[in-house]
């Protein structure tokens, strides 16, 4: 068991009108010691709860050495965009796009602090590292409802374009990058995705680790939302397939896992959007896929160029992306 400031504990029972806080856990630290993930037990309630408490480190070091005013400003912004999509957007939500509830937030002295409920206690206590063209469908069929239900909505008071790795806020990455075509079309990258008529939130970091699964593996909830905001789906499904599958298996089955993705999205905005639109909409997304691993590559390009993602099926999927917007230029 962790024991918290005494100080913390009083301000938690006074804003969950519970005194009798207790089995305090560290789940674990936050970010760039951006603070903690805590778990305890509220016997008023009758269940565990998680505590996210948000405060801004006195000195920020970024593991790989990115220690600008501009990222820290960034990390702390994200979490002003959590806490906003929690009150704002996550009660919109069907239960075919699990989030945890939020219970209560508050700041005090220059804390931030988020009261959820606990995703392991609703039915969600299994975590995964690498999935398969099955099993991570859960998570595919968790996407196109979340991008359904935003489809076409504004992303007010969220980032204007989702995903921690675009363009526009990593200018310092992208100076990193050697010459080549990945760095002459970047800017054309995030065009194409900017300018895509179709438009939703994303996840904008539907990496694996951020998914929660049910025992059977067949439903999923998520957490993490610093980076949601505007964008094209097949962002967060470029992401996340390539967060959860080898090379070997991205260049077998990308295809499968995109048709059901489609064929999700498809069904999750039959009751909002006429079949036609829809067709169009999945039409765009799918021209796109190979742009938003592109744009992905150019910010792996220059924030670690050896990293292991880059592998030759991203590479493929860049190839593709500068023949699309090469000939986007022409038509």
């Amino acid at each position: 068991m962790t024991t918290p400031d005494p100080k913390l504990v009083l301000w938690l029972q006074s804003l969950l009108a519970d005194p009798q806080l207790q089995e305090f856990e560290l789940v674990q630290s936050l970010w760039s010691d951006f603070g903690q993930l805590l778990r305890c037990y509220s016997p008023a309630r009758q269940s565990h709860l998680i505590i996210k408490l948000i405060r801004e480190p006195a000195s920020f070091k970024h593991p790989r050495g990115w220690n600008s005013q501009h990222s820290q400003q960034r990390k702390w912004r994200s979490y002003q965009i959590e806490q906003h999509f929690y009150q704002n957007y996550a009660a919109r939500l069907a239960s075919d796009a699990r989030v945890a509830e939020l219970i209560v937030t508050d700041q005090q002295h220059e804390i931030t602090v988020l009261v959820l409920s606990d995703l392991n206690e609703a039915g969600f206590p299994v975590r995964h590292h690498r999935l398969n063209a099955k099993t991570c469908r859960p998570v595919l069929a968790w996407l196109a409802a979340f991008h359904a239900t935003f489809m076409q909505q504004p992303a007010e008071g969220l980032w204007s374009q989702g995903s921690y790795w675009h363009l526009a806020t990593r200018q310092d990455e992208y100076d990193q990058m050697a010459d080549g075509p990945l760095k002459q079309y970047a800017a054309r990258f995030d065009q194409a995705l900017r300018e895509c008529p179709y438009q939703t939130l994303i996840h904008g970091d539907a990496k694996v680790a951020n998914f929660c699964f049910s025992e059977d593996g067949k439903s999923v909830a998520a957490v993490d939302f610093q980076y949601v905001g505007g964008g094209t789906g097949v962002q967060d499904v470029a992401y996340f397939l390539g967060s959860v599958m080898s090379d070997n298996e991205l260049s077998r089955y990308t295809d499968d896992c995109l048709a059901f993705y489609f064929d999700r999205l498809k069904e999750a905005l039959g009751t909002t959007t006429d079949s036609a639109t829809a067709k169009d909409i999945c039409q765009h997304w799918q021209d796109l896929y190979c742009v938003a691993n592109a744009d992905f590559h150019r910010f792996l390009a220059g924030w670690s160029p050896s990293h292991s993602k880059i592998n030759p099926v991203l590479q493929d999927q860049t190839d593709q992306a500068i023949d699309y917007v090469r000939r986007a230029t022409t038509d």
